[in-house]
């Protein structure tokens, strides 16, 4: 009984699937990271005032300019995440940056507010980076991002 090999088979998987599994495993931890969490009680966190402001989230892949949001004004925790397409790809290149769309909202004419990445060479593993806003002027904002990276920002206001 003769037996016939041929090259081994590899089984490939579709991009968009292995880009759309890792944005939403991003997702999941950076919510769980950020959710507030009371010992012992099983109820919501309770929203405090009127004036509470809820959390803005991006996630992409490659560059883009996302859709323009409202702050509030104040101190913000910026959540940053960027990461290979695939584990074998090399490191990758991720910038964004923080602009307003009302020039007077920015220190120069140009919008800009803040760099919250600014050409970060990113492993395929991925990797990530918090930082404070400081004297964020209420108004609308938008933000810029550059990059050759599947990413993730999130913006949390600091009450």
């Amino acid at each position: 009984m003769s037996s016939v090999t041929g090259p081994p088979r590899t089984v490939r998987r579709p991009l968009g699937l292995i880009i759309g599994s890792a944005a939403l495993a991003t997702v999941v931890v950076v919510l769980l990271v950020a959710w507030p969490r009371r010992p012992g009680t099983r109820t919501p966190p309770e929203i405090v005032g009127p004036t509470s402001e809820a959390s803005v989230v991006f996630a992409g892949v490659g560059t883009r300019t996302t859709d323009a949001f409202h702050l509030a004004g104040g101190t913000y925790r910026s959540i940053w995440a960027a990461w290979g397409q695939t584990p074998v790809d090399p490191p990758c290149t991720h910038s964004a940056e923080l602009l307003a769309l009302d020039p007077a909202n920015a220190s120069p004419a140009s919008g800009h507010v803040f760099d919250l990445a600014r050409l970060v060479h990113v492993p395929s593993t991925g990797v990530s980076s918090e930082t404070y806003l400081t004297n964020v002027k209420p108004g609308d904002y938008y933000l810029s991002v550059e990059s050759a990276c599947g990413w993730q920002i999130a913006l949390n206001p600091n009450n």
